[in-house]
């Protein structure tokens, strides 16, 4: 995967930040240095990642059909559309994702999406533990035995964050190398 997509304007959507098998085409190809970058805008809040097999793309075209068939396409329909006490709507596309629309601050790109973080397809991380897990992977591809917690450590010093105590397969960080990376 070299990066590119084609998100369909009026669409904001991060693919990086927010779909899984986009995530494991970059991390395939990318160096650590590369995903250092690339991580750097990540927050270490919680992130909702979409889990399904759904393009990018095909995401952005769903969003699109499903809003011109409710008349709220336009921005000057969409923006009343979002006036909600919450200011988003939730959609569900076609494999039954839900996702979270709001309006963005862009003008071009004024649909902005992410997967809703309650939906069937849809996983949640500490974007710090998504970040330890993207550079345990680099330039490893698949993972076959758990870390050693010493590596996690490193890792994690590396790119500022405090050490983990211990590991549990059933939660952070390799919860979340199994959502992303077992065979």
């Amino acid at each position: 995967m070299d990066g590119r997509i084609d998100i369909p304007i009026p669409v904001r959507f991060n693919p990086f930040k927010h779909h899984r098998n986009y995530i494991i085409g970059i991390l395939r190809s990318a160096s650590p240095e590369l995903i250092s970058i690339l991580l750097d805008p990540i927050c270490h809040n919680y992130i909702d990642i979409y889990t399904g097999m759904l393009t990018p793309e095909e995401i952005g075209d769903g969003i699109i059909d499903i809003l011109k068939s409710r008349q709220v396409f336009q921005v000057v329909d969409f923006t009343p559309w979002l006036g909600t006490p919450n200011g988003y709507r939730l959609i569900a596309l076609e494999d039954c994702s839900e996702w979270i629309i709001r309006r963005s601050a862009e003008n071009e790109r004024y649909i902005h999406i992410h997967p809703a973080r309650t939906g069937p397809l849809t996983i949640r991380i500490k974007g710090s533990t998504l970040k330890t897990v993207f550079l345990l992977n680099a330039g490893v591809g698949e993972i076959g035995e758990p870390p050693a917690l010493e590596k996690v450590n490193l890792i994690r010093r590396q790119i500022g964050l405090s050490p983990v105590k211990s590991l549990d397969r059933n939660k952070g960080i390799l919860k979340c190398l199994n959502h992303f990376f077992s065979p």
